[in-house]
């Protein structure tokens, strides 16, 4: 088929833990088309995926807020074991994949559309839909390969997202957002819910405030999230070891200081680097989702 485009048929769900997931709807899609790398998916004792699904969801039009919020958490969340699920679309979805695959977490895209790259949904994001097949992830679609986006599609296609997942986690919603219709058809079947809060003059926080007002978890750091999927933080020993391999030996000298938060200034009379040195290794850092600086202030991230 065009594009390498895969179809599972709903007799074969069963086999795999992921696609099984789609027999709980109370329309059970007939076939599911594929691209790319099925993730080799266990079920645990209390029926839960590993890798943990996260859909991830949200406004098209996010603000900077919501972008800086959706960034954190994924590099929080860099080298744990879950799979971000999201629709492809433009604002957060997007930005999920995105960060997704910069924190090597793997990504499964459900768009809107069929699968042949004519007609993908956003066509903006067809370059970036093979990235997401070239990071040995995966795109999703119950729709014929070449069927175009319309108004229908979308409510259906949320289902899908609700049903594949653990847990559903919506970063910026307004008041009469479809995202929380997503995040309500995900209730109806037993996931929990996780909100990012946001200002209460915020037109995009309105729905979040709403849902955790309504008993979703409110999620304001990477912790929140293994929370809400179950999960146990990894030991800090296995996460250094992972991101040390990445680092320069100035890059080095910078983390290993950072056991806990400290001023710049400090920092710099510790690492004994020169001025010119230091800024070097610590803007590398900054750029790859290692630290943060908040006012004078700089805290390891992983």
């Amino acid at each position: 088929m065009e594009n390498d485009i895969h179809i599972i048929s709903k007799e074969e769900y069963s086999s795999h833990p992921l696609f099984a997931r789609l027999l709980e709807l109370h329309k059970v899609p007939e076939r599911i088309y594929f691209r790319g790398t099925i993730p080799d998916i266990t079920v645990d004792d209390y029926g839960r995926l590993s890798p943990r699904i996260l859909t991830i969801v949200g406004s098209r039009k996010y603000t900077p807020y919501g972008k800086q919020c959706l960034e954190r958490l994924c590099r929080e969340l860099r080298g744990e074991n879950i799979i971000i699920l999201s629709g492809l679309a433009y604002g957060i979805d997007i930005i999920s994949h995105k960060e997704a695959i910069k924190n090597n977490l793997l990504t499964i895209a459900l768009p809107g559309s069929g699968l042949n790259d004519r007609v993908i949904y956003p066509q903006a994001h067809v370059s970036f839909a093979k990235e997401i097949i070239a990071h040995h992830g995966l795109l999703l679609s119950e729709l014929d390969p070449n069927t175009r986006p319309n108004m229908w599609v979308f409510p259906s296609r949320n289902r899908i997202l609700a049903c594949l997942s653990d847990a559903v986690l919506v970063i910026e919603a307004g008041e009469k957002s479809g995202t929380l219709i997503t995040a309500r058809q995900a209730l109806e079947l037993g996931r929990d819910i996780g909100a990012i809060p946001g200002e209460i003059f915020s037109s995009t926080s309105k729905g979040t405030n709403m849902l955790i007002h309504e008993g979703a978890y409110a999620i304001t750091c990477g912790d929140d999230v293994l929370d809400l999927l179950h999960l146990s933080k990894k030991a800090t020993s296995e996460l250094e070891i992972q991101s040390y391999d990445e680092c320069t030996p100035n890059e080095h000298i910078i983390l290993k200081l950072l056991s806990q938060t400290k001023e710049k200034d400090s920092l710099l009379i510790e690492s004994n680097l020169s001025l010119e040195s230091f800024l070097s290794a610590f803007s590398s850092l900054e750029i790859k989702g290692y630290i943060e600086e908040t006012f004078g202030e700089v805290r390891r991230l992983v």
